[in-house]
């Protein structure tokens, strides 16, 4: 499959310019040829060509007469460059969980590739499939040091893979690249490559936290979902009111201007799938409670709150409306019988 204009999210800069800052250049100044602005780098849903990226890259490169740039910038990743999905890895439990969201939602970070992980004896392979044109040696090189790093920070162990396999030719001088990933390493390989020991889909992450990592895993879903253009119509409106729940507008105007329609248009276009906006709005919060209500690690008024209630009796009877019980007997219910 060949990806064409493939993107990343803004957030995803954050780490290039962080590298500047710490080599004490203007940042600023180096994004204004780009027509970048740093306060664009803090808007994770804002996309931008993947090209500019390597372009930037080379730029940063030749202003630090750094030849290894984006294993350097690589190297400095921190959690909040990754966005939602770097949140969510955080918080499993293992390594193993963290490469499940990690296949499952780094299309929210880059498109520019897909990851897949597989089992080969008493190793994991993890391929990098790109073959997309705006992909450069810096931008190959940036992902594999940011992934090595975050591994080592997101277990707090000092882990190494065991082999990493390059695209790209090698460099003349890779001490640079040993240093980093303290590992075998091939080049001008017909694919990227990641091996490391299957031990490690074992090792515990320092940050879990089960609570959270369902309404990141929410989160994710939803932004998922609107990154696909041949979504349902209805879906889209789900997940524009997903999100608009948690910030306390529900209002049509509120809803329309986040698809970027007009009220007219929004309440026509739902018109014609049968549907209206308040009934959208009721399964919405329906389908978002009976999920919510079996995590028991979730209060009933946390949930209140999530769902934009005004207050837990509104709640209470919505949610009796939809099942017929009371959150808390749906949520007896479910307890297994001893």
């Amino acid at each position: 499959m060949i990806i064409r204009d493939s993107q990343i999210s803004a957030a995803y800069l954050r780490g290039l310019v962080d590298y500047l800052i710490l080599k004490r250049q203007d940042a600023s100044l180096f994004l204004k040829p780009f027509q970048i602005s740093e306060a664009a780098i803090g808007e994770p849903q804002q996309r931008l060509p993947t090209r500019l990226f390597g372009a930037m890259l080379e730029a940063a490169g030749a202003l630090l007469n750094d030849k290894n740039i984006g294993l350097h910038v690589g190297e400095q990743i921190k959690p909040g460059q990754y966005g939602v999905l770097g949140l969510s890895v955080m918080n499993c439990k293992t390594l193993r969980e963290a490469i499940v969201r990690h296949e499952r939602y780094e299309r929210l970070v880059c498109d520019v590739g897909h990851t897949t992980y597989r089992l080969a004896g008493d190793e994991v392979i993890l391929s990098w499939d790109s073959c997309s044109p705006d992909l450069s040696r810096h931008i190959a090189e940036e992902n594999i040091a940011s992934w090595t790093t975050f591994a080592r920070w997101i277990t707090g162990a000092d882990v190494s893979p065991a082999l990493i396999r390059f695209q790209h030719s090698r460099p003349q001088d890779i001490q640079e690249h040993e240093r980093l990933f303290r590992c075998p390493l091939q080049f001008s390989c017909d694919s990227i490559e990641v091996r490391f020991p299957a031990a490690y889909l074992d090792l515990p992450l320092r940050q879990h936290d089960p609570a959270m990592l369902v309404l990141l895993d929410e989160y994710a879903d939803r932004l998922l979902l609107q990154l696909n253009p041949e979504a349902d119509f209805r879906d889209k409106v789900k997940a524009a009111l997903t999100d608009l729940l948690q910030a306390g507008d529900i209002s049509l105007k509120k809803t329309a201007q986040t698809l970027e329609l007009s009220e007219r248009a929004l309440q026509r276009r739902l018109q014609e799938e049968g549907c209206n906006y308040q009934q959208i709005l009721d399964d919405t919060r329906r389908e978002l409670a009976l999920r919510q209500i079996s995590d028991k690690r979730l209060d009933l008024s946390e949930i209140t709150f999530f769902l934009g209630f005004a207050d837990q009796s509104a709640f209470q009877r919505a949610f009796k409306r939809w099942t017929g019980r009371t959150p808390g007997q749906y949520r007896r219910e479910l307890e297994p019988v001893s």
